[in-house]
């Protein structure tokens, strides 16, 4: 009897310890730090500086070119407008091809994309795009007369650093 009672008394105080046994929690004070964010435009690739001949006729050209800045709300709106009836003109243009190139929120990263295209001389225009996060511009580089000369200005863009998406025809 007394072998039985020293088991149970064994088994009701040793088995709990043992199991109780839980790593000790250290106290540490944890600080996170959220940087500002920042207004500053993203950067581009670094593209050699090549001077592109001038072509009055070349519809594209006004596209690429950015306008003045809108002032209000209204004059916003018309430019979006403006915008839209541009890009609807280059891609109801037969046998046009086009390269996806973007798509941005800010306009003055925009206007950098375009300036190097430019700088490269590959054609480009834009697409005003409303958003659940907001209005976006999409930068499309084109209209090419052949598919062959969009292939030609995707494999550019891609040896510059860029990501373009498949030519397409519109």
């Amino acid at each position: 009897m007394v072998g039985a009672i020293a088991l149970v008394l064994f088994l009701v105080i040793v088995p709990p310890l043992v199991m109780d046994l839980e790593p000790k929690s250290i106290n540490t004070t944890l600080q996170v730090e959220i940087p500002p964010q920042s207004s500053a435009p993203l950067p581009l690739p670094n593209l050699p500086a090549k001077p592109v001949p001038e072509e009055s006729t070349d519809p594209a050209k006004a596209l690429s070119e950015p306008g003045p800045s809108p002032a209000t709300t209204e004059s916003d709106a018309k430019r979006v407008d403006a915008e839209t009836k541009r890009a609807e003109a280059i891609l109801n243009q037969e046998g046009t091809y086009i390269v996806a190139l973007a798509t941005l929120s800010k306009k003055e990263n925009v206007r950098q994309l375009q300036s190097k295209l430019t700088q490269i001389g590959i054609k480009s225009y834009t697409e005003p795009v409303k958003t659940a996060t907001g209005d976006q511009t999409r930068v499309r580089a084109g209209p090419f007369s052949s598919k062959e000369a969009a292939e030609k200005a995707r494999s550019k863009l891609q040896q510059m650093g860029y990501k373009p998406g498949a030519v397409s025809a519109k």
